[in-house]
């Protein structure tokens, strides 16, 4: 417990990954701002420029033609079943329809400004396991630590879980502190969420913190690795990035499925549809379209099996290499 407390200590003194939480803590005010202020009540001059547009639309003869063609044949317009009824509700424009902002919606910001939160925090969280033990090896005080504490797997286990706490804290305190605005937000503006809302806000904000704080954990092992900050950026990029790319071009089936940008948002929005060319459709399928779900489970075992053999092989390379 004491050596944790030590590397806990040292994780928040490192100037840089007080940068790292700081300039993670700016990004997510500022998302959280923007969402505020680009979804604040419109005013009652927007409100009636919006309905005089609707007037000026509706007003045209071109527009009344097409209407009243609509409401003699529902049905060429819309397929079978269809009623005069659907024409006014889906030809004849609303004030919304004009109008540069809607109001706030948590439901809304769940698949937008709140998966952006998280993808910012957990990106960062990397780098901040990554400079965390990348420094200790540029500096050579990984040797001055191994002569106070000589074991080896007590030292990498308790940077380990400094990594892992102080990220799943951080996490914690920016995304619970930009649901927490955005529902404050709506409560004051009259806009009260839902309670099934609230329980998805809830399950998307848990995954995202556990996301960002394995993720430093992840960093934190690649480090420990390689022993270079450098070169854990640049594998992660290049696996990220050329991976994407590469990923659509295996001669293999549903192989969408793994690409790590796929079940990453599958994990954070509990399963994700996504395009893949092997899904093959006939003419006989008419409402068939080329994309498969990658669920839940297959991004926690994607991720964990990434997770779990950086970890390993980590531990076990840094007990049996010397420290130069």
């Amino acid at each position: 417990m004491r050596l944790l407390r030590v590397e806990l200590s040292r994780l928040f003194s490192r100037r840089a990954v007080a940068l790292l939480l700081l300039m993670a803590a700016a990004l997510t005010v500022l998302v959280t701002a923007t969402t505020i202020w680009g979804s604040r009540p419109v005013s009652d001059q927007e409100l009636a420029s919006a309905r005089a547009q609707v007037r000026e639309q509706v007003a045209q003869p071109g527009f009344q033609r097409d209407l009243r063609s609509c409401r003699d044949h529902p049905e060429e317009f819309f397929g079978p079943g269809a009623s005069a009824g659907d024409c006014q509700r889906s030809l004849v424009p609303t004030a919304a329809s004009y109008l540069s902002r809607a109001p706030l919606s948590l439901a809304r910001e769940l698949d937008s400004n709140g998966l952006a939160v998280v993808v910012i925090v957990t990106a960062l969280m990397i780098i901040v396991g990554a400079t965390y033990a990348g420094a200790d090896w540029a500096t050579g005080s990984m040797g001055n630590q191994l002569l106070f504490q000589p074991r080896r797997g007590r030292v990498w286990l308790a940077k380990a879980a400094a990594v892992t706490l102080g990220g799943l804290a951080a996490a914690l305190v920016l995304v619970a502190g930009f649901w927490m605005a955005l529902y404050v937000t709506a409560e004051v503006r009259g806009y009260s969420p839902a309670a099934s809302v609230l329980r998805d806000v809830g399950w998307s904000g848990a995954r995202g913190v556990l996301l960002a704080g394995v993720a430093g954990l992840g960093g934190f092992a690649l480090s420990m690795l390689l022993r270079s900050t450098v070169a854990t950026l640049a594998l992660l990029f290049a696996y990220a990035a050329a991976g994407e790319a590469l990923v659509p071009l295996l001669p293999v089936d549903r192989s969408s499925t793994w690409s790590l940008g796929n079940n990453v948002f599958a994990w954070l929005r509990d399963g994700v549809r996504v395009y893949d060319d092997s899904v093959v459709c006939r003419p006989t399928q008419p409402d068939c379209v080329q994309q498969l779900t990658v669920s839940l489970v297959h991004g926690v075992v994607y991720l964990g099996v990434l997770l779990l053999v950086t970890l390993l092989a980590s531990v076990l390379l840094f007990r049996r290499r010397d420290v130069a």
